[in-house]
């Protein structure tokens, strides 16, 4: 979708070299913090922000020749833009009109993917941040759209909306075969949603590829709570599957383990060799980790 794209305003390199791959049918997780670059990507690759060099395509259609496209592309930026003197319906009505959609997934039944039905009669202006969020991804949906870019879809909602996005985007790409590129700084949420991620920060993308594959990578995390810690620490560097083992504030151990990582035959030993343990705790890899690790090898680099 996007190689070695960059963008300048002025004298500030805003997008410093964003590659992106997007696989159709795929969810597709954007991911960084508020400012890493996410919105301006996605505007890049829409035609709507011109860029300094790299490129940008949709279907191999390049970004500035979108209009070449022949399949639908149902897109929902930030902020939403509903129209606030008309009420949900109207502003999703007026949206089938402009877009010439006559096919496909009509208003009521967007509303109601979202669950927004209840709200339909309501004024732009009379909605929540959260439900203008949803009445925006209910805009996309309309018709038959192949391909859904969605900005910070998930942004304001409450953790019942956000579980009703996220199972609405996952059902799309299983049973649609429809493409979804949602951009988020909520990791944790999407992790279990996303095929695959793309994680930017500060306008450069520090890391991408499938979920699975960068879980598996990163390795879950291992903390143990000891008297002494010199022992506990030998132990630990000659365990199978454990690796860069780290001495924490207190009396804590921290380390990495992979999946030929046993966790009964550690404790025993550590119980054996008379370290004091008080807490030994084993945390599931998570996007958040997977992050943070790659900003830090970032910044080293």
């Amino acid at each position: 979708m996007t190689r070695s794209l960059s963008l300048r305003f002025g004298k500030m390199d805003i997008l410093k070299g964003v590659n992106l791959q997007v696989e159709q049918g795929q969810v597709y997780g954007l991911l960084g913090r508020n400012g890493a670059g996410k919105t301006t990507t996605l505007r890049c690759a829409l035609g709507f922000q011109p860029f300094r060099s790299g490129s940008a395509e949709i279907f191999g259609v390049p970004a500035q020749e979108l209009h070449l496209v022949s399949q639908q592309l149902g897109v929902a930026l930030d902020p939403p833009g509903m129209d606030d003197t008309l009420t949900v319906r109207q502003n999703l009505e007026l949206a089938r009109i402009r877009s010439g959609l006559r096919a496909g997934r009509g208003v009521d039944e967007a509303l109601a993917l979202v669950g927004l039905s209840h709200r339909a009669d309501n004024a732009g202006d009379k909605l929540s941040h959260g439900q203008s969020r949803r009445a925006a991804v209910a805009r996309a949906l309309l018709g038959r759209p192949s391909l859904l870019l969605l900005d910070e879809p998930l942004s304001g909602l409450d953790p019942e909306g956000v579980e009703v996005l996220l199972a609405l985007f996952r059902r799309l790409a299983d049973e649609e075969g429809v493409t979804v590129l949602l951009s988020s700084h909520h990791l944790r949420e999407v992790q279990h949603v996303c095929d695959r991620v793309g994680m930017i920060e500060q306008g450069v993308t520090v890391l991408e590829g499938r979920v699975d594959s960068l879980l598996q990578e990163a390795g879950d995390g291992l903390r143990l709570e000891c008297k002494d810690l010199d022992r506990a620490e030998a132990l630990l560097e000659t365990t199978t599957g454990v690796r860069d083992v780290q001495r924490q504030k207190g009396s804590v151990l921290r380390a990495q383990v992979d999946s030929t990582f046993e966790a009964n035959p550690l404790i025993h030993a550590l119980v054996q060799a008379d370290v004091g343990l008080s807490d030994f705790t084993r945390d599931r890899a998570n996007l958040v980790d997977v992050f943070q690790r790659a900003v830090a090898k970032a910044v080293q680099a």
